[in-house]
């Protein structure tokens, strides 16, 4: 069976997953052929020609640079299409305007997921991306990477928030990793004598490094309130749970609706505030034992049902091909 992989056309850390995706389809999948969003429609015209190694389904990687007219000869030639909706539910105002396109709509987020289903969209399915074991795995780290406290991500308002209370509050170092938390930091806490600051974006094999070598990593979400959010509160853990839980690393995550229907109080502890993430923090710096216990029991659970193995065989079985 042939299936076409359209990627997210986005660099970074998309690209990452654009790989990991690609990497799974092949290996469950007889061809797996890759499409950019940028490429001409008389290549798509062309592999849709070739009865041989014309796709059965798409999957389709948030959308946004895939043209309708691409979409529109995948239908005329009866193949399945399936988006992969990852930045939910943070642009929906964008993707309610498409995917009555999609035959198959996955979205990361519990949230959005009732959304569409309120707005009349039958056929979506809430799926969570997952984590790759060959680069998030357990892992002997230089001390260069080691830290204390460790935060990895886009500097938003609530984690730059949070950050600066540990640091008016706490007596512990804290490494940021991320571009721009330098200039999203106030004044007074860029040169503080606690805070080591990786001003940059780093590959996830790097960023593995890190995980490995921290003592805590704090797993902050995206701020509630977002210009294109059409008022629905994410409520799903973000990829990051799964890649450092995958790491064997000890994680304090922000609590959301959605974290206990995927990870025990055994697996991952959660903090409701800043108020409540700093007595965590004093409390689990000094107990290394506990902190391997619960980080080994979350390791253990992404292994079994949370890589993007596991994800893309959801959705197969989802769409339900013969």
């Amino acid at each position: 069976m042939n299936v076409l992989y359209v990627s997210s056309g986005y660099p970074m850390i998309y690209q990452y997953l654009d790989r990991n995706i690609e990497k799974t389809l092949r290996k469950i999948y007889d061809t797996c052929i890759p499409y950019q969003p940028g490429e001409s429609l008389q290549r798509l015209q062309a592999i849709l020609h070739d009865h041989d190694r014309r796709p059965h389904w798409a999957l389709i990687l948030l959308g946004d640079h895939f043209p309708k007219q691409a979409s529109d000869l995948l239908r005329k030639y009866g193949v399945k299409q399936a988006i992969w909706l990852t930045e939910d539910p943070y642009y929906m105002n964008k993707t309610l305007q498409n995917i009555h396109l999609y035959d198959y709509v996955f979205t990361i987020d519990s949230g959005a997921y009732k959304a569409y289903l309120t707005a009349g969209f039958p056929y979506v399915y809430h799926l969570p991306l997952g984590t790759d074991p060959a680069i998030f795995t357990r892992q002997k780290v230089e001390f260069s990477y080691q830290s204390d406290v460790l935060l990895v991500g886009y500097p938003y308002p609530s984690r730059v928030q949070l950050v600066e209370f540990l640091l008016k509050n706490g007596t512990f170092p804290i490494t940021v990793i991320g571009k721009q938390w330098h200039n999203q930091l106030a004044k007074k806490f860029r040169r503080d004598d606690q805070l080591t600051i990786y001003d940059q974006w780093m590959e996830p094999e790097m960023v593995a490094k890190f995980y490995n070598g921290a003592k805590i990593v704090l797993n902050p979400h995206r701020q509630v309130h977002f210009s294109y959010k059409r008022d629905v509160i994410n409520e799903t853990i973000n990829n990051r749970t799964f890649d450092i839980a995958a790491c064997g690393a000890f994680q304090l995550i922000e609590d959301l609706p959605g974290l206990r229907s995927t990870f025990s109080e055994d697996e991952i502890i959660a903090y409701q505030d800043p108020s409540d993430c700093l007595a965590k923090i004093y409390f689990y710096l000094e107990k290394e034992e506990l902190r391997e216990k619960i980080a080994n029991h979350a390791q253990k659970k992404v292994y079994l049902a949370h890589t993007f193995e596991h994800r893309i065989d959801m959705m197969k079985d989802i769409i339900e091909l013969p």
